[in-house]
């Protein structure tokens, strides 16, 4: 939480100033902000998808050009269901929300197409370095005692739970629009993560659609 109202802070903060001083968009490394909607997609028969959010900022590079490089810095939050997930021999967890909070990279390739209102295909890769996550659920325990009877107990859990980074690759698509010094962009986008968060007995992947509203400044 500290995080992420950090971020949003620093973005609320640099745009206030750019619009109010009128500064070349040069001067700052960020020229394009957004905030973004999210789901993960992941559903199986252990696996329900839920919604979460991010923020994000930009540099794109040879923004001049049909195609520019896009290098990014954002936090994004994710969530996903589990119905069970295995604890060891004697236990099982069920009913679990997976709440993951990463800071992600992504490096890629835009592809402009149009003269003042822009349609823009994007590509490349991410890294998501996990800052925090934890899970919330039930705790099934079956104790063997003395005579080697079961004993059976549940206990409710919140918990932080750790989680490997992941690697992957996003593609997306979007528009840009002219608004005076500035444009609005609408993007939407698929991360792909492709290893898995967990090794366990059971695994937890990361990837998730994406809806993005922003501004750019030129």
């Amino acid at each position: 939480a500290i995080m992420k109202h950090w971020i949003l802070i620093l973005v609320l903060q640099v745009l206030l100033s750019k619009a109010s001083s009128g500064q070349d968009s040069k001067d700052l490394f960020f020229d394009e902000f957004q905030v973004s909607l999210n789901r993960t997609h992941l559903r199986d028969d252990n696996t329900v998808d839920r919604f979460g959010f991010g923020l994000g900022a930009y540099r794109s590079f040879m923004s001049d050009k049909r195609m520019n490089l896009v290098f990014g810095l954002e936090y994004n939050r994710t969530s996903q269901f589990k119905k069970s997930m295995y604890e060891g021999h004697f236990a099982q967890a069920t009913d679990l929300i997976y709440n993951i909070n990463s800071i992600s990279i992504p490096i890629g390739f835009r592809v402009n197409v149009g003269a003042k209102l822009k349609v823009f295909f994007e590509a490349g890769g991410f890294a998501d370095l996990i800052i925090n996550s934890n899970r919330t659920g039930t705790k099934h325990t079956y104790s063997p005692d003395t005579n080697n009877q079961l004993h059976y107990n549940r206990t409710e859990i919140d918990e932080k739970v750790t989680l490997s980074n992941t690697l992957g690759l996003y593609t997306g698509c979007g528009i840009r629009i002219p608004v005076s010094r500035f444009e609005i962009i609408v993007k939407t986008d698929y991360k792909f993560g492709i290893n898995k968060l967990d090794s366990y007995y059971d695994h937890i992947l990361n990837r998730y659609f994406r809806i993005n509203i922003g501004l750019k400044i030129n």
